[in-house]
């Protein structure tokens, strides 16, 4: 590819054991949105995660885990297309983009634990269709006779 630009990388060190730097990692696409978890490799710390983008194909977050004590971890973190590579400064930007907000709901996940989500109850998502079923025959009855 001409004019091929490298892939943006990051590494930082942070005050904490690598487990749990692993469990938290995992947890990510449920904090920073549009994020996927692809696969990992827990032999050697890598995680790859998948991130959708508007009019392309997405970027890949590799992800590689390194324990520098057992209380320091180094979280080394490189984003590349999934498909072809970076050619202009826009993306790159993106990519810088994505690379900190996977930073930031990594640190908001082993701050703050994994966030919960409610479960959705059944009987409150069916709830409004009957309503809107019983608004829509209403209308449509309603319209037949002023047209009749």
């Amino acid at each position: 590819m001409i004019g091929a630009i490298p892939n943006p990388t990051k590494s930082i060190t942070i005050d904490f054991p690598i487990q749990k730097v692993k469990d938290a990692i995992i947890n990510v696409p449920k904090v920073f949105k549009f994020t996927h978890f692809r696969e990992s490799n827990e032999m050697f710390n890598t995680y790859t995660f998948s991130r959708t983008e508007f009019l392309s194909m997405g970027a890949l977050i590799n992800v590689n885990l390194t324990e520098v004590s057992k209380s320091k971890t180094q979280v080394n973190i490189e984003i590349s297309r999934q498909i072809g590579a970076f050619d202009s400064w826009v993306e790159v930007s993106k990519a810088n983009d994505h690379i900190s907000g996977f930073i930031n709901a990594l640190a908001s996940i082993i701050k703050n634990g994994v966030p919960v989500t409610p479960q959705k109850n059944e009987e409150q998502s069916v709830i409004p269709v009957i309503v809107g079923l019983i608004i829509g025959f209403i209308g449509f009855f309603w319209l037949l006779k002023m047209f009749s």
